[in-house]
């Protein structure tokens, strides 16, 4: 695809995202397992806490100081879109996983990715697990790597023989995908509830074989979606029954391919 930028500089933009991904892990550690948190619930229900706002600060301040294309639109998930309408959007949630973080649950990340809004596609994808000291990066044209080590989930694979990973009950409840999950558990006896970008990364590594993951935001996805495709894997994204929020389904092409046909997920 050519959208006019050189390897070298996608090259430029992911090390750009992985420096703030990690830059945020700072203040992100220091409030874990504090008590001075704020918590606070968001228009939409969903927690937002001092680490979320303070995190995505820093990011949006690292990501505004990159000067390969110069500053971009940032869309955050804490502080909404600014900028003067550039083709290239970075977007960012700085914890995914807050509930996870609030209730000392290390199995939380930050997520960057940046969006082609011309072709709307996303091209650098970042997720990065502060608890872990785990990142993972891609870039369109570049592969994937886990702590700058390729991956790769391509290969045949079947249903019986991998573990399936979904997200919270609650998505598929307001996703109107409750028959989905039951027919997951009637597929595989392997399917386990890793949810937020941790289960991402999973997939991403082959750990997971595929997972279904519905009612998502842009900063929920966007980078997984970079992520799993370099990494030679397929994604299927749909428009959820949640307003402006998507169902997708990853993972290994072969065992993705055997899910749409098994749940209609087209």
């Amino acid at each position: 695809m050519n959208n006019g930028l050189t390897t070298e500089q996608f090259d430029q933009l992911r090390t750009t995202a992985i420096n703030a991904a990690q830059a945020a892990a700072v203040p992100i550690q220091a409030y874990f397992g504090g008590s001075q948190l704020e918590v606070k619930q968001k228009g939409d229900g969903s927690p937002v806490t001092l680490a979320d706002q303070e995190a995505e600060a820093l990011i949006r301040t690292h990501l505004l100081s990159e000067s390969v294309l110069g500053p971009l639109d940032i869309l955050g998930e804490e502080d909404g879109l600014q900028g003067a309408g550039t083709r290239w959007r970075w977007i960012v949630d700085p914890i995914d996983g807050t509930r996870s973080f609030i209730h000392g649950i290390p199995l939380f990340g930050t997520i960057i990715a940046l969006l082609d809004t011309q072709e709307n596609r996303p091209v650098v994808g970042v997720i990065h697990l502060p608890m872990l000291g785990q990142t993972y990066a891609a870039a369109q044209g570049l592969g994937a790597t886990f702590q700058g080590a390729r991956m790769d989930v391509s290969g045949a694979r079947s249903l019986d023989e991998v573990i399936l990973g979904v997200g919270d009950i609650a998505q598929f409840f307001s996703a109107n995908r409750l028959s989905d999950y039951a027919r997951l558990q009637q597929l595989s006896g392997y399917v386990r509830g890793y949810t937020d970008c941790f289960g991402h990364s999973l997939v991403m590594s082959g750990s997971l074989g595929a997972m279904l993951d519905p009612a998502l935001n842009p900063w929920d996805i966007l980078a997984t979606q970079v992520l799993i495709e370099e990494a030679n894997g397929k994604m299927v994204c749909l428009p959820s029954s949640v307003p402006d929020k998507v169902d997708a389904l990853f993972g290994n092409s072969t065992v993705v391919d055997q899910l749409v046909r098994e749940l209609s997920f087209s």
